[in-house]
């Protein structure tokens, strides 16, 4: 294990490593990305939330929804109310725990609001401005568990990359050790 080879070798699993964590990567990222339900607001939209739990809305300054561009950088003004259409029941909406941010492709968001449900449905999402306005046009992203999803994808993604990495350098310390003890002089013996 002494040939020059093996650093070419721990090159390639280098690369390896970076290109599994890649692969790993994209298809998660745009799946995560399109789990969030989107809407326009001002209006009046009907949810369909199939999971119990906590949910995070979040005010998107830049979207794409139905194939027409939004940006919007602030939402000044704006009032949500959320009902269980089931029971007629209002969802309270709070502040959220934690404050997020996030950027996929040409969207950015950041969280401003937080509810739970406890149980899956159809809810009422009505959003209007403070004196009636219509406009602007803003887009909401509603989702559940998307910040857990997106720690969870980071740290496989460079696991995956140092896992690459960890054994190339074990190679490469391997391949420099094993050629010091065979260029070693060696000592007389006394």
């Amino acid at each position: 294990m002494r040939s020059p080879l093996w650093f070419v070798v721990a090159g390639l699993i280098a690369l390896a490593g970076f290109a599994g964590a890649l692969f790993y990567l994209m298809p998660r990222l745009g799946a995560a990305d399109s789990r969030m339900i989107r809407v326009v607001v001002p209006g009046n939209v009907a949810l369909t939330l199939d999971k119990a739990g906590r949910h995070t809305i979040y005010h998107e300054k830049n979207s794409t929804v139905d194939g027409r561009y939004y940006a919007s950088e602030t939402v000044n003004g704006l009032r949500l109310r959320l009902i269980d259409e089931a029971t007629g029941a209002p969802v309270t909406l709070t502040e959220p725990a934690m404050a997020a941010n996030y950027t996929i492709g040409n969207k950015s968001g950041t969280s401003i609001y937080a509810f739970a449900i406890e149980r899956p449905g159809r809810y009422r999402l009505t959003a209007d401005l403070a004196d009636g306005r219509s406009e602007p046009k803003a887009v909401l992203a509603v989702e559940q568990g998307m910040l857990g999803e997106m720690f969870s994808l980071i740290f496989g993604t460079m696991a995956i990359a140092f896992a690459g990495l960890g054994i190339a350098g074990a190679i490469v310390l391997v391949v420099l050790w094993r050629r010091s003890k065979a260029v070693a002089p060696d000592r007389p013996r006394g």
